[in-house]
């Protein structure tokens, strides 16, 4: 038997999907929130009733594309805002996709994430194609059915219309909101925003703070030791401060600056507050060493093509030799020339033999080793390095075991008997396992640079911090950008020199130190390591 749908029953399948795509929320906090009443709707069945042959063709497209559009801007909002804390720009966001691609199919598979984004498409493609299928049982109505509807649809809009600007009048919260417009608005404010930036962001470049020190020697107070920057990804303030991480962080930072201490090394605390948050590292790397407020992708660009030198190329022009220890660069990385680096070692460079790790290439252990090795044993010309470390990267899972320092080699030895932690589909089923996987990754990669400290941290100032906080499925909801950065080294001297930035001694940021935002870092370590005075 033939199922077959009436003319009225298609009208109100395409009354359910314009509802659904008017009130579908673009912020994954107000899913559970009150849904509100769209005016739009009984605006855009009167314009299908009212519009006849070509007119109503053209209404017809046009409202299936502006279904879509919905769809596919607020699911882009959905994902922007679970993973950065904002919503979707697409004038500086469209890079993202090839980078969201590249760590779906490291983290399931390529085959698998293929699936996945196929039938998401095919599901937007599904539900367009039925929204005009049918619409156009709006054209068949008879004129009676057609009379009475229009009818409805001018009461319902009228009673809308009253009881919004009614609320609007007595400023109180009525069940009825326009939807599109004001958001449609707002992405496009938002577009021009990014435009305008665009000479805003010109000026900031043009405007270093540190062109005014002259052609004086940098870092005369470094001069023979070697220097060490280290991101820690996802390494954020709420690790250190929510309860539900807490007590093993402050625990682990306690056991490594008692270890510290004991060998020597003197340590100073406290917080940055990140360009970015949940992803976009490159953001972090970009302010951190640029001294730039690199808060997107179009800031990161103009910062590419700008002459403002990193803290890389002022340790190379002062004499150092400059490293970039890159294990999540697997592709071609054209903006390294910007940074002067004199040798960059990204994935395929790092020698590594061992089984990887889901999208981390190589476990945290691996890469300092790595670059120990490349370091190269001392006397030599000092080291300015910059390194990534990868093991606390989405989906924090699974996790490598500590092996003996003097076993690690090629990473040969990292195998699946070394591997900890379920694998990232089954993690992710259930927020709280995410979150303790979370706290795991950091909790071994804090471990991990303890350990290469005591052992090779000899003459070498560390400057460790975070490039970001996790995504709000770890931090929740209205977390700062804040995280934590220390600078570790075995001679006081280098301490006493930061002893006016007011960080706190040791390895836990004290709650009420300053947080200077990412970007003012340069200025502060160039003035205060620039003189041997």
């Amino acid at each position: 038997m033939r199922f077959r749908i009436s003319t009225r029953g298609w009208i109100v399948v395409a009354l359910l999907l314009l509802a659904g795509a008017l009130i579908m929320p673009s912020e994954a906090v107000r899913l559970s929130g009150q849904t509100r009443a769209p005016l739009e709707l009984p605006l855009l069945v009167l314009l299908l009733l009212a519009a006849r042959g070509r007119w109503f063709a053209a209404a017809r497209w046009a409202t299936t594309a502006l279904f879509a559009g919905l769809v596919l801007l607020k699911a882009a909002d959905l994902g922007a805002f679970a993973a950065f804390g904002r919503s979707f720009n697409p004038a500086v966001d469209l890079p993202l996709v090839a980078a969201g691609w590249n760590l779906l199919s490291g983290t399931i598979g390529t085959v698998a994430a293929f699936a996945a984004v196929a039938g998401i498409v095919l599901l937007w493609v599904g539900l367009a194609g039925l929204l005009f299928h049918a619409l156009g049982a709006f054209a068949r109505l008879g004129l009676p059915h057609r009379r009475r509807l229009r009818q409805a649809g001018i009461g319902l809009a009228a009673l809308l219309l009253v009881v919004l600007t009614a609320g609007a009048a007595l400023q109180t919260p009525v069940p009825v909101q326009a939807t599109t417009g004001p958001f449609l608005l707002d992405h496009a404010r938002a577009m021009v925003r990014s435009l305008e930036d665009r000479t805003r962001f010109a000026a900031i470049i043009a405007d270093d703070p540190i062109a005014t020190l002259g052609p004086a020697p940098l870092f005369e107070a470094l001069r023979g030791k070697d220097v060490v920057v280290v991101f820690v990804e996802s390494y954020g303030r709420s690790v250190l401060e929510d309860p539900r991480y807490s007590e093993a962080t402050t625990a682990r930072l306690t056991g490594l600056e008692d270890n510290l201490a004991a060998r020597g090394f003197v340590m100073a605390s406290g917080w940055l507050a990140s360009p970015t948050v949940g992803g976009q590292s490159w953001l972090a790397h970009g302010a951190l060493l640029s001294g730039l407020p690199t808060t997107d992708g179009q800031r990161y660009a103009m910062m590419i093509d700008s002459p403002r030198p990193t803290l890389n190329r002022l340790f190379a022009q002062a004499g150092w030799r400059t490293l970039a220890v890159m294990p999540g660069i697997t592709m071609a990385w054209p903006e390294a020339a910007y940074f002067g680096y004199r040798e960059v070692y990204a994935a395929r460079d790092l020698g590594y033999r061992g089984l990887p790790f889901g999208w981390v290439t190589m476990p945290d252990q691996y890469t300092l080793s790595a670059f120990e090795s490349r370091r190269g044993a001392r006397p030599r010309e000092p080291v300015m390095a910059e390194i990534a470390l990868l093991s606390s990267h989405a989906p924090w899972t699974p996790i490598a075991d500590i092996l003996p320092w003097e076993t690690i080699g090629d990473g040969s030895g990292f195998t699946a008997e070394q591997r900890r932690g379920d694998t990232p589909e089954r993690v992710w089923r259930d927020p709280e396992t995410v979150r303790t996987a979370y706290a795991a990754s950091i909790d071994y990669t804090l471990a991990t640079l303890g350990g290469f400290i005591e052992r090779h941290g000899g003459n070498t100032v560390f400057v460790i911090l975070g490039d970001h906080q996790p995504a709000a499925i770890v931090t929740g909801p209205g977390a700062s950008r804040d995280v934590p950065v220390h600078i570790v080294a075995d001679d006081p001297a280098v301490i006493k020199r930061i002893r006016s930035w007011n960080w706190t001694p040791g390895l836990r940021p004290a709650g009420n130190a300053p947080v200077w935002p990412m970007e003012g870092f340069r200025e502060r370590f160039v003035r205060s390591f620039g003189s041997p005075g």
